[in-house]
């Protein structure tokens, strides 16, 4: 369609043109369509590779496993030694049929952050960690480490835990109150 508006914004020749005003039209025409294709080919491609490199790195993320907790007391603790290495240590609960995940993660300052795997805006599909840190599985957004644990935006939602000497604690209740998130699958 576009080609076509070319051939119409074509400029008129006199009926007495020359021979050389006409092969001088007929060209710039002719490189004026060259150059329409051109951009528009290039675009289409661009285009295809951006959604492609989307859907690809979308399919890659998968999440890792995560380790099944069970609650004693209404607690469980998790050791400080298994978790402080600056990966993303991904954890799952059973709670009234629905399975809850919640993963611990260092932050660049040392403290450990205890989230559920999911955020407000995206719901509960989860994060992974890549070469370039914490990312969202479904809208790609990468996380800023330093803000893991705090509540906005794609952040995973904080998990209330508390930190002591050698282990971090989490109670049932707490882990609980995420079933609101993660029954809406």
């Amino acid at each position: 369609m576009v080609l076509f508006e070319a051939k119409r914004r074509a400029p008129m020749l006199a009926p007495n043109a020359s021979p050389a005003e006409r092969r001088k039209a007929t060209w710039t025409a002719r490189r004026e369509r060259l150059w329409m294709g051109s951009v528009y080919t290039f675009s289409f491609i661009f285009i295809a590779m951006v959604t492609a490199e989307f859907v690809y790195t979308k399919n890659v993320s998968a999440l890792s496993p995560a380790t099944q907790v069970t609650f004693t007391n209404g607690k469980v603790s998790i050791p400080l030694s298994q978790v402080s290495d600056g990966d993303l240590h991904r954890f799952q609960a059973k709670e009234n049929g629905t399975d809850v995940r919640f993963w611990l993660y260092q932050k660049p300052d040392g403290k450990i952050a205890t989230v559920f795997d999911a955020c407000e805006i995206c719901g509960s599909v989860g994060f992974y960690k890549s070469a370039n840190g914490v990312v969202c599985k479904n809208c790609a957004a990468p996380i800023n480490p330093q803000s893991v644990g705090t509540s906005g935006g794609c952040n995973p939602i904080p998990l209330k835990a508390t930190q002591t000497a050698d282990a971090i604690i989490v109670e049932e209740a707490d882990v609980a109150a995420g079933t609101r998130i993660f029954g809406q699958q």
